[in-house]
């Protein structure tokens, strides 16, 4: 299955529970933002997790700050997740589903699954545009695609009841209400939101952060859907810190994390900001710096960025990131993003991109599309 972090898809949000609604801003909740658990994602999340991520997970380490660790102790939750639930990896049901999808990437999983009633009574529905679920089919064939999503969901309706997801959802109850109480602890003051609307000058008419126990930590997905002329922007996201969670009285589940909330919600939201002006460019803007990407194919590839197109999505998103880092007044967030995405991350073309932005910024562009276009052409002569 061709799972990947970071790519953005136009989706449609089913809400479900422990729904909340926080935001502060010069002390005011900003009603645009909401806190929501979905559980159809936190299935996919287990599914993935005992199928993929948990394989050899016991002998496996990772970089954390700089410094090796076992990988089952920084994905500890995710780790339970699969010790739980790893006699189920060979489960029929799965097997069947992960068969039909085994070539989409998760998040093109997740737009699908968010849109659909809840496991274990999820069925394809007519209101739901053919573009998310067309790829279930190589050849992108319609009749194909709804027979495999078809597949899919009922492979994954019965898991769920395999499983016993609701006895999960109990005993997991108390973990779930902590995440959204840390992330409401440490929602930023400022009003990000505002500014990433006054600095795009665009709007979009609800803003959700679904944070995950089951999708492993790094992982961050930037989504949107519009609906009956209202447009929401979503961000899919696992935790950022490790977590105890196991015989303790003060649970830590690791999203308390003021910094990393608000550079990864600017960066997913940002996304949907970005991404439409991206596209819209003509093809030879992309041919005509294509050679570009060469340099960079390898440490790109190595996070999931494969095509150049995407790479410049990258691009401008973090180069937006680091302009409303400073319009927020952390300059030196700013400076950090900075140095981290040009050196660290190898986004080396971002200097360029915020010359042309900051000229946006300043009016000598009249749209961002056209500063999206003057930094392609700026690109172009390097």
């Amino acid at each position: 299955m061709r799972l990947a972090p970071y790519y953005k898809l136009s989706i449609l949000v089913l809400l479900t529970s422990y729904t909340t609604i926080s935001f502060a801003s010069n002390g005011k909740p900003n009603k645009k933002l909401r806190i929501e658990i979905n559980k159809n994602v936190e299935l996919l999340g287990i599914g993935y997790f005992i199928g993929f991520e948990g394989v050899d997970i016991e002998t496996k380490t990772v970089e954390i700050n700089g410094k090796k660790i076992p990988k089952k102790d920084w994905h500890n939750y995710g780790f339970w997740i699969f010790q739980k639930y790893k006699s189920f990896a060979t489960s029929e049901n799965l097997g069947k589903s992960f068969a039909v999808a085994d070539h989409l990437w998760l998040d093109y999983l997740i737009s699908l699954l968010l849109q659909v009633d809840d496991f274990p009574h999820a069925k394809l529905k007519e209101s739901i545009d053919q573009s998310y679920y067309i790829n279930f089919s190589k050849t992108k064939d319609p009749q194909e695609a709804k027979k495999n999503v078809t597949i899919f969901l009922d492979g994954m309706n019965e898991f769920y009841k395999e499983i016993g997801l609701d006895n999960y959802f109990i005993e997991t109850d108390k973990f779930y209400k902590k995440a959204i109480d840390e992330i409401n602890s440490v929602l930023p003051k400022q009003d990000f939101i505002g500014a990433m609307e006054k600095f795009y000058n665009k709007r979009f008419d609800a803003y959700t952060l679904v944070p995950s126990l089951t999708i492993p930590k790094g992982m961050g997905f930037g989504i949107n859907y519009t609906l009956d002329k209202k447009t929401h922007v979503l961000n899919v996201f696992g935790a950022f810190d490790f977590q105890d969670f196991q015989n303790t009285i003060e649970l830590k589940m690791g999203f308390a994390n003021e910094k990393k909330l608000r550079e990864l919600s600017v960066h997913e939201f940002g996304h949907s900001f970005v991404n439409p002006e991206v596209d819209k460019l003509p093809k030879e803007k992309f041919s005509q710096t294509e050679s570009l990407f060469e340099p960079l194919k390898s440490a790109m590839s190595d996070r999931g960025y494969n095509t150049w197109k995407v790479c410049v999505y990258e691009h401008f998103t973090r180069a937006g990131e680091i302009l409303i880092a400073e319009k927020l007044g952390d300059t030196d967030g700013a400076k950090m993003l900075h140095a981290e995405y040009e050196q660290e991350r190898k986004f080396v073309y971002i200097p360029a991109i915020l010359v042309e932005l900051k000229k946006y910024d300043k009016g000598s562009y009249k749209t961002f599309y056209d500063a999206v276009l003057g930094s392609m052409e700026e690109l172009a002569r390097k």
